[in-house]
């Protein structure tokens, strides 16, 4: 804390001016105000809160939770990327698309696409055409993995997912990734 009376005496010796030694007090003050809460640490308080209130709902009424989370959806996978969710209140179905575990690599001076854990050696194609086009369709989606060369000559592959009868192909389910390189 800051002792106004002893800053007095000892700045008496100096010969200092009234207002000039008015002008350090509040200063020092200023500089002693608590700093200004951040909103990230608001909203981390804000979700702990929300979550320990769940927790404390649901062990108070665990069947209210259930009946909750029951009528939310029941969902049927079809093939390796689609599900049909279908909402049990009102009856409407919900196509979720989900994309495959795509990465390319540059190892030992070939490209290798891994999609979904099967790799694929694509240095030929990208020599010749300068491009690759990578496609699997099951009952449930059209899957394809365009890889390219970015302006640095690095290989990025876009993957895109859509219905079987092509539906969806533009509604935005796309994902960019770039070279892993290995050494």
């Amino acid at each position: 804390m800051f002792d106004h009376n002893a800053y007095r005496e000892r700045c008496s010796e100096l010969h200092v001016s009234e207002e000039a030694l008015q002008e350090v007090i509040e200063m020092a003050e200023q500089k002693q105000k608590k700093p200004v809460r951040r909103p990230l640490r608001v909203g981390l308080i804000a979700a702990a809160v929300t979550a320990a209130l769940m927790v404390t709902v649901s062990a108070a009424n665990p069947e209210a939770l259930e009946g909750l989370l029951a009528t939310i959806r029941t969902s049927t996978s079809l093939g390796d990327y689609r599900e049909e969710i279908v909402m049990d209140d009102t009856g409407e179905t919900v196509t979720a698309l989900c994309l495959p575990e795509t990465e390319v690599e540059e190892k030992d001076g070939r490209i290798i696409l891994t999609v979904d854990g099967e790799e694929t050696d694509i240095t030929d194609a990208m020599e010749q055409e300068g491009s690759y086009l990578w496609t699997r369709e099951d009952e449930g989606a059209k899957v394809s993995v365009q890889v390219t060369l970015d302006e640095e000559g690095k290989p990025v592959a876009v993957t895109n997912v859509a219905l079987p009868d092509g539906t969806g192909a533009d509604a935005g389910m796309v994902m960019v990734t770039e070279t892993g390189e290995e050494e």
